[in-house]
């Protein structure tokens, strides 16, 4: 998923020396136990139309225009939300910013040799990089022919990204950039020069990825020096893109399935597909954590930073019981034998008002994608299409959203059952507002296998990701907490249970079809939203969409500025 993100997010962590090749961790010091290990990486939340344009304070907002001609304009802006962390790579170091991204498993960084880049803010450094080919054999110009993913654009309609990495040492040369492209501030975020580390080493792996909204990084893998803030992961493999129209590179924590070298069609072709480890299975074999296993706290809409903790939970983020559920394989028909990325079983969705009023809108089981790496949240168009009619929304073809009446007061909920346990979020989690109007945020899809729950669902959730039993546990999420309580995870997550519905999961696409009750669980398996969160008015607004073989990259495909006319509804 490509979500990019800013500078900025200053790692809490606990390690203590670097070697070459090796993470020595240091035991993080706890009060109840000294030789407890976990890694706190708190990341910087921006908002803006697009990477370029980022800001704290840049909060989505709707804007309604009057025309001279009578029309109104909508112009929906600062759509974006962007996670990001700061790494140090290379001997001395060299500072990059790279994006945060729980749907994508690669670590890749923009070289300085980036022809993408404008020459004033390279200077005199900026120079093009041919890669030679070392291996006659293999093809550097691949397509994407599986296409499994289903990625979204704004229209709904399905994109396959294109990921591939190859061993052997291949390239390709690059294009030539015209002028009127070579127009980013590379050094905004930082580059890596690789002549400029006397660490750095090539292991002649070609990397290349595109993705839905356009923009794509190829380079090679290496390894150098390299850290983030106090936390030393030197020894992981990560790619220096000599060629990227991307202005930011991405942290990829997702399963190892996902990583261009085994899922990407260039691996497939070649019949070279195989995984390597990325950045959470480097902790766990250094013994920087117990387990392959983090938790998302995203925080509510207001906040400015997030945390993502691994190997670790923190009871503190979340109110009532923690649930598991099992990951489920939608694509066992692309031929892999296991989940790649995180998809999950929504097993039916209603409307509270307050508790006082529920109704169930559908109990038909829906796979979703948990993608922190998308703003918006996409449903089925049968899901959507109930919700409108539930709020009194209609739909504008002119604009592509459902209008509605804006909400009086925040009593509303999007209940989202998983098995006998809900997720409530707030009405305003996907509302966009003019002041006056407002739009309905959640994008219908054209069947289930398009569904995302992205950052207005996430930001209601707490979620704790456990790559080594493919399985997720949720819980609502708690705001504005000064204090933690951290537990370490060794080989399942403490306090959690499974859920009721554990093993009545999805396993083929159906039709959504109305009907039955998913308010029979009892006040424990669900938390009131009321008194335990603190939302805004208006949470993000934008059509992202995945990228990436598995959404390699944190991709998202902006919406970047909207700007219809249509006559009042």
């Amino acid at each position: 998923m490509k979500l990019k993100t800013v500078r900025s997010a200053v790692l809490s962590s606990l390690f203590a020396s670097q070697v070459l090749g090796k993470i020595i961790p240091a035991a993080n010091k706890r009060d109840d136990d000294s030789n407890s290990k976990f890694v706190k990486l708190p990341f910087h939340k921006l908002y803006g139309d697009s990477i370029e344009n980022v800001g704290s304070d840049k909060k989505p907002e709707v804007r309604l225009m009057k025309r001279a001609d009578g029309y109104e304009e909508i112009i929906i802006t600062n759509q974006q939300s962007f996670y990001s962390v700061d790494l140090e790579v290379g001997t001395p170091p060299q500072n990059v910013t790279v994006l945060v991204d729980t749907g994508s498993s690669d670590l890749w960084i923009m070289g300085s040799d980036n022809p993408y880049c404008s020459s004033s803010s390279m200077g005199s450094s900026r120079r093009r990089v041919i890669d030679k080919r070392d291996d006659s054999s293999s093809s550097g110009s691949l397509i994407n022919d599986i296409n499994p993913f289903g990625w979204l654009t704004g229209t709904g309609s399905a994109i396959g990204p294109t990921a591939t990495g190859l061993g052997g040492g291949s390239g390709t040369a690059t294009q030539s950039v015209p002028a009127s492209e070579a127009t980013m501030d590379c050094q905004q975020y930082g580059t890596f020069s690789t002549s400029g580390s006397s660490t750095f080493r090539s292991n002649n792996t070609y990397f290349s990825i595109s993705y839905g909204d356009g923009t794509f990084a190829s380079g090679t893998f290496g390894t150098d020096v390299l850290d983030l803030s106090d936390l030393n992961v030197t020894g992981l493999s990560f790619a220096v893109a000599n060629e990227t129209n991307s202005t930011m590179g991405v942290l990829g924590i997702g399963l190892p399935e996902l990583e261009v070298t085994y899922s990407g069609s260039t691996a497939s072709h070649s019949g070279k597909a195989y995984k390597y480890d990325n950045f959470p299975i480097v902790l766990k074999n250094s013994g920087a954590i117990k387990s392959n296993t983090y938790s998302l706290y995203l925080n509510d809409s207001d906040a400015m930073h997030g945390t993502i903790l691994f190997g670790a939970v923190d009871h503190s983020k979340y109110t009532g019981t923690l649930y598991t559920i099992s990951i489920v394989n939608t694509l066992s028909a692309s031929g892999f034998s296991s989940p790649i990325q995180f998809d999950v079983t929504i097993n039916g969705i209603g409307i509270s008002d307050s508790g006082s009023s529920n109704k169930t809108l559908t109990t038909t089981k829906i796979p979703a994608l948990l993608d922190s790496g998308t703003t918006l949240t996409y449903l089925p168009q049968t899901v959507v299409s109930m919700i409108a009619t539930e709020l009194g929304a209609q739909y504008s073809s002119r604009i592509g959203y459902y209008v509605l009446d804006c909400p009086s007061d925040d009593s509303m909920e999007i209940v989202f059952d998983f098995g006998g346990f809900h997720i409530n979020a707030p009405l305003s989690s996907f509302i966009l507002s003019t002041g006056t109007t407002c739009l309905l945020g959640i994008i219908p899809t054209s069947d289930d296998t398009g569904t995302i729950l992205g950052d207005s669902f996430l930001t209601n959730a707490y979620v704790v990701y456990d790559l080594e039993n493919l399985e997720i546990s949720m819980a609502q999420a708690r705001y504005n907490t000064t204090s933690e309580n951290i537990e370490i995870i060794t080989s399942s997550v403490p306090s959690a249970v499974k859920a009721p519905g554990y093993t009545n999961t999805w396993s083929t696409s159906a039709s959504i079809v109305t009907g039955g009750n998913i308010f029979t669980v009892n006040s424990s398996q669900t938390a009131s939203f009321s008194g335990n969160l603190t939302t805004s008015t208006a949470s993000a607004t934008s059509t992202s969409s995945k990228r990436n073989v598995g959404d390699h990259i944190v991709p998202s495909l902006p919406l970047t500025l909207i700007s219809l006319l249509f006559e009042f509804i």
